[in-house]
């Protein structure tokens, strides 16, 4: 590898542990350069400021959530088939990079129009496919009646709440980060059967 490619990617990795570690207010451009191991000149350089650098870790961590599971909801599989993938999908993302979800969620909250901005430019939309399956496994009476972005939320917001609020659940449930760990590979496994339970016509 280039030497200066080499240099690059080893600052956007220093520059994805302390933005994520830090948030972009906390985060400092030395202590960026000091996590390279790298001089601060060399750091502006290759990034002249800290919002260019910013913005960059940032768009990698929302590219690494939304269209890899827009993906799978536009593939040609059963809805779920879908479910599971997408489950095992931010588990693993997140296993592997466990403070992804809380600096994109909080760093979108802090600048909305910023996010929605990179949203529009990317044209990351909800796949009409997915949106049409769900209807037609209502229309044959396969799931109960239910907005089907609601359906895709749910499937969401039950794996990512763990993942965002590690703290809280650790302590409230009294868990090391070995227990987590178990905590989080058990949701793999009842989430979708809990979506369908409840989705189901057969479902209490």
């Amino acid at each position: 590898m280039p030497v200066e490619k080499e240099t690059e990617e080893k600052i956007f990795e220093a520059a994805r542990k302390v933005f994520q570690e830090r948030g972009y207010e906390g985060a400092r451009m030395q202590e960026i350069a000091d996590e390279a191991s790298i001089n601060k000149s060399m750091l502006h350089y290759y990034y002249r400021n800290k919002d260019t650098l910013f913005f960059k870790v940032f768009q990698a961590g929302v590219k690494k959530i939304f269209p890899q599971v827009f993906e799978i909801l536009s593939s040609d599989i059963s809805l779920k088939e879908k479910t599971t993938l997408v489950v095992e999908f931010y588990h693993t993302a997140f296993k592997d990079n466990p403070q992804l979800p809380s600096f994109v969620i909080f760093e979108m909250n802090q600048n909305p129009e910023r996010f929605k901005a990179f949203i529009a430019g990317q044209s990351i939309e909800i796949p009409e496919a997915f949106l049409k399956q769900v209807e037609r496994e209502i229309e044959v009476g396969n799931i109960k009646p239910i907005n089907p972005k609601q359906f895709l939320m749910n499937i969401i917001s039950m794996c990512m709440m763990p993942m965002v609020a590690r703290n809280m659940v650790q302590s409230l449930f009294k868990m090391d980060n070995g227990q987590y760990e178990d905590f989080l590979e058990e949701r793999k496994e009842i989430i979708p059967d809990f979506i369908f339970s409840g989705a189901s016509k057969g479902g209490g």
